[in-house]
């Protein structure tokens, strides 16, 4: 991910095709008007956005919000995930830390410097990996977990990993701590327990 001239678009430069079913083309909209901003803002001009949002509380504040907000699967209000005092803690760590440019700028490292693997060996990956997938983040046409999982495995990515957990759940969005945390502990309990 995050590689290539056009990085920030999901669909690798193709159109949506015609014919697609109702909920699948909305998807495909909605994840495009979800991310697209946040990923090329932070691939084409990450000094400048960082910079500012360091320069701004306020407009750190949106920047974050805003991402928590459409990011989270909330049902329409943040608050049902996050309390004010979580979102301005997390805010204040930014700003507090001046870490907020290098939260932006490891998107603009990605592009220009992709990861490329320092052996040959299979899998790539090769510690045990657990992996946790949220209904949230589905993509265009995937409904259940068992979709998402197979997908993963059937994809092009993996293979690269030495899977040991991977999980999928209906509910839960980008903040996966704070949004099913039970769950997400669960998932790291069965990655590592194997490891004790």
């Amino acid at each position: 991910m995050f590689n290539g001239d056009r990085a920030w678009d999901l669909s690798g430069g193709m159109p949506i095709p015609d014919g697609l079913p109702a909920d699948v083309h909305a998807r495909i909209v909605e994840l495009d008007r979800r991310f697209a901003v946040h990923l090329a803002a932070h691939v084409l001009a990450p000094s400048t956005l960082g910079f500012g949002l360091a320069d701004s509380p306020a407009g750190m504040l949106a920047w974050i919000l805003e991402r928590w907000t459409k990011w989270s699967d909330n049902h329409g209000n943040v608050e049902n995930v996050f309390t004010k005092d979580d979102l301005l803690t997390h805010a204040t760590i930014f700003w507090a830390g001046n870490t907020i440019d290098s939260s932006i700028r490891t998107y603009a490292n990605n592009n220009r410097y992709p990861w490329t693997p320092s052996h040959d060996r299979w899998p790539v990956v090769e510690a045990p990996t657990g992996i946790t997938f949220v209904g949230f983040e589905n993509p265009p046409g995937v409904t259940t977990g068992e979709q998402r999982i197979q997908g993963f495995v059937d994809g092009d990515r993996g293979a690269w990993y030495n899977h040991v957990n991977i999980t999928a759940h209906d509910r839960g969005g980008h903040f996966i701590p704070w949004e099913i945390p039970r769950e997400w502990v669960d998932d790291l309990r069965r990655t590592f327990r194997p490891y004790r």
